[in-house]
């Protein structure tokens, strides 16, 4: 029978809950509206939330090349792309981690001429090409924040979107092995600033550097996967260590 998506608060139907139950409890935890028993709160969320006020939030700027497939004929690779970079990955949210706004403050997607919401108009124009998937594998010889060593993590920057890294503490030879998806326009650069993580004061900048992501266009299978130099944000040739990327690009299939 029909489930519903309990983060969320929606009703999706069986094709698209087998796909869901696949990302983790982190990401979905469905309930099934005939099979499992249902907590009063359960019940008052889904009255509050419902399908229309979810795919508002988390489909604001879904680009118009890409098809969205909830018609019973669409394959199951195509689901289940979709559903990862809907949920997982939060592609389409109108703010980078939009997960972690609440839905009434998240701005309505409008026509706009001069006011507020000008910088979200900006996001649901932006035409994405493809998937950018960036593997941070490793730092080497980063500078030393603390009183021996530092605390460093990473944000990553393309376009409108953010990701950020595990901390690893007290390590200036860090071992990440972190995969995170962007999509592209085919134009950003990715951006990439290191910081040292502290508790009691401001976390210190570490470096900062950005990655030409243009190679990726020139053919089929093209890959980037090397060192990339680390700078001092203000002093651009004052090095200040190393960062190994391991960057993939993922066409979109017009149909």
């Amino acid at each position: 029978g029909p489930s519903l998506l309990v983060h969320l608060h929606a009703f999706r139907g069986e094709k698209f809950l087998i796909l869901k139950r696949s990302l983790g409890v982190q990401h979905s935890f469905v309930l099934s509206c005939t099979l499992d028993e249902w907590k009063q709160e359960q019940v008052d969320n889904m009255a509050l939330m419902g399908n229309a006020r979810v795919n508002e939030r988390l489909e604001y700027c879904v680009p118009k090349n890409i098809e969205v497939p909830y018609h019973s004929d669409t394959d199951r690779d195509s689901r289940a792309m979709y559903i990862r970079a809907k949920y997982v990955d939060n592609m389409f949210c109108a703010t980078p981690g939009g997960s972690r706004r609440s839905p009434e403050r998240l701005p309505k997607k409008k026509p706009t001429g001069n006011g507020s919401h000008q910088s979200n108009s900006k996001i649901a124009m932006v035409e994405f090409i493809g998937i950018v998937d960036v593997t941070l594998v490793e730092c080497r010889r980063l500078v030393v924040k603390d009183l021996v060593s530092s605390d460093p993590y990473c944000v990553m920057t393309l376009g409108m979107q953010t990701r950020k890294s595990t901390v690893k503490y007290s390590e200036l030879n860090p071992v990440y092995n972190e995969k995170f998806s962007f999509s592209w326009d085919g134009i950003e650069a990715l951006v990439v600033d290191l910081y040292d993580k502290d508790d009691l004061s401001k976390d210190d900048d570490m470096g900062t550097l950005s990655v030409d992501l243009s190679p990726l266009l020139k053919g089929k299978g093209v890959e980037l996967k090397q060192w990339y130099p680390v700078v001092n944000r203000k002093h651009p040739d004052k090095n200040q260590g190393e960062m190994s990327l391991h960057i993939m690009y993922i066409p979109i299939q017009n149909s």
